[in-house]
């Protein structure tokens, strides 16, 4: 999961309050390179998205569920064919939930103490968040007594901006409505296609050598 994050550089986010679309949505950015897909689970149509999207689209892209704040959340969204959980918080049980699955849990974090007891309950990959607010620094100053942690960005960022978070040593960032509208019409999927074409064509310029990622030292003592 790790290395398929750092090869897609951007997770796009599928926080829609209209899901006719999510499947042709997930189709063009899949097109573009972008096949990490996030559908957040705070609309009752988002399961069918995940079923709908992991179905049609089963050999090209890994897609997750988030907003995942209880581990029955975390039941449907594995039977639903997510292959990932995204939490705005750190829970221990729901990253206790997505291990017993087979999925990975990316524990939404915020300080080095959200860090800490992320890693201490098994999440590999955590989701810092809200990021834009706090800016790249913030960042670059996690990853200096938490080196080579799997970071991934979230919240508020541009999708013009997802170069600078991966140069501060991010994994991966997580765009949300500036890259998919969350009532997207037909008229707005070539808009979507083009901000997703220009993030991949600048993402892979934002690749550093400086993350360490030869050596992490994670917390729970496992480099996975």
């Amino acid at each position: 999961m790790i290395e398929r994050l750092e090869r897609a550089r951007v997770v796009p986010i599928l926080r829609l309050r209209d899901h006719g679309l999510s499947v042709e949505i997930a189709r063009i950015l899949v097109e573009a390179g972008l096949d990490v897909i996030e559908v957040t689970l705070d609309h009752p149509d988002a399961l069918g998205s995940i079923r709908a999207i992991a179905d049609e689209l089963a050999d090209d892209a890994l897609v997750g569920a988030g907003t995942v704040r209880h581990t029955e959340d975390v039941r449907r969204a594995g039977e639903a064919g997510a292959r990932f959980c995204v939490s705005p918080h750190t829970d221990p049980a729901l990253i206790a939930a997505c291990a017993r699955l087979g999925l990975e849990a990316l524990p939404g974090t915020l300080t080095p103490t959200d860090v800490a007891r992320a890693l201490d309950a098994g999440a590999r990959i955590l989701k810092l968040f809200p990021a834009a607010p706090l800016g790249t620094g913030y960042l670059r100053a996690l990853l200096g007594p938490f080196r080579g942690v799997a970071f991934v960005p979230t919240g508020g960022i541009a999708h013009d901006e997802a170069g600078a978070w991966l140069a501060a040593g991010a994994a991966a960032v997580g765009l949300g409505s500036d890259l998919v509208p969350a009532a997207p019409a037909h008229g707005d999927l070539a808009a979507i296609a083009r901000r997703a074409a220009a993030i991949v064509r600048g993402a892979p310029l934002a690749r550093v050598d400086d993350r360490a990622r030869a050596a992490p030292c994670r917390a729970s003592g496992r480099t996975g």
